[in-house]
């Protein structure tokens, strides 16, 4: 008889044992992985193919969503709690992250433009670009992923379209002093493009760097992160190289874009940009911005304007009406691709092709 008594006791104490671990202890510290969360799907795709299967990496923004002035739906909060990780580009690029994340607790928080050693480009005026592409080309030389003993232009973008591999000696301004890294940074927010995800220079950068932050964080799974940081810049590589050879034929024919966030890609493959409708998709441009376009197309060697899945194209069809300016479309954020490893390369692979099949004469 005792026996019997004690049994549900026994039960009932375990049970509540296991629930009050689940109501204090965070969701990570019971998981059997460490959980990463990268904010937007090119960074989440980087992260991804970095952890393989050592950790837990989940997508923040939904991937047919835009990432400027996204609003977290509670559930999107939580999981940016529970994380021991966050990968963010930064301020520049998720502005709304700035204030949860100030909130930082015991997380391992990255800002990749803040954070990591980037040669970064300065945003540009939107409307018509002055554009001389005869010095453009593209460095095959994938032998020095970091770019040391190499003399670019600081900041510079109207020559400097070669792999232009960061070099570790030049000063950013971020406003934040990061020891660790051996300089200062001086970036300041809105100064600088943060779609650093379509350069195959800084994302070889970003994974090399990244890959030393979370083995400095994570040592018990330094030799995974390794190998698949290895594996990862030999994919790079090999797309890069076949991604040079594809637009090739194309880079003389002029086109416009939809909002300047293309820079970084047209630059490292010497592509004839001639403008942007907007800098920020979420402010309109002005009547003189649109008549100075339409005067632009009107000289007929504008062979594409390309709009963005995520935005209406009214804006587009109206500076192209009339002219024989073709329409195509650039997913700078890979709104239809399923989240993973592969994202980035399709993302990137997605983009070279709208340009080859928009900018090839019929």
């Amino acid at each position: 008889m005792p026996s019997r008594h004690r049994r549900p006791f026994g039960l009932a104490f375990l049970t509540s044992l296991v629930t009050v671990l689940a109501l204090t202890v965070p969701a990570s510290a019971l998981a059997d992985k460490p959980r990463i969360v990268a904010t937007i799907l090119p960074i989440h795709s980087i992260v991804a193919a970095l952890a393989g299967d050592a950790y837990e990496v989940e997508l923040l923004v939904p991937a047919n969503a835009s990432p400027h002035g996204y609003s977290m739906r509670p559930s999107e909060a939580r999981r940016l709690q529970n994380a021991d990780m966050v990968v963010w580009v930064g301020p520049d690029m998720e502005t709304f992250l700035e204030r949860p994340l100030r909130r930082s607790g015991n997380r391992e928080i990255v800002s990749l433009m803040d954070d990591l050693d980037l040669e970064l480009k300065p945003t540009r005026e939107g409307g018509v670009w002055e554009h001389d592409h005869h010095d453009h080309g593209h460095d095959d030389d994938h032998g020095h992923e970091d770019g040391h003993g190499h003399d670019h232009n600081d900041h510079g973008y109207e020559h400097d379209h070669g792999h232009d591999h960061s070099d570790h000696g030049h000063e950013h301004d971020h406003g934040h002093d990061h020891s660790d890294h051996g300089h200062e940074h001086d970036h300041h927010h809105g100064h600088y493009d943060a779609h650093i995800w379509l350069s195959p220079v800084l994302v070889r950068s970003i994974t090399e760097q990244l890959a030393d932050r979370m083995m400095g964080w994570d040592p018990e799974r330094a030799d995974t992160i390794a190998s698949n940081r290895d594996a990862l810049l030999e994919r790079i590589n090999d797309l890069d190289d076949q991604l040079a050879q594809q637009l090739e034929p194309i880079r003389d024919r002029a086109f416009i874009v939809f909002h300047d966030a293309y820079q970084y890609f047209e630059q490292h493959y010497g592509l004839t940009a001639a403008g942007s409708i907007s800098i920020d998709p979420s402010r309109s441009p002005g009547a003189r911005r649109i008549s100075e376009l339409r005067e632009r197309v009107a000289d007929g060697d504008v062979v594409c304007l390309f709009t963005e899945p995520q935005f209406r194209p009214a804006l587009a069809e109206t500076v192209a009406e009339g002219t024989d300016t073709r329409l195509g479309i650039l997913d700078p954020v890979g709104s239809d691709l399923e989240p993973g490893p592969d994202a980035w390369f399709e993302l990137m692979r997605g983009m070279a092709d709208s340009l080859e099949e928009c900018l090839t004469a019929n």
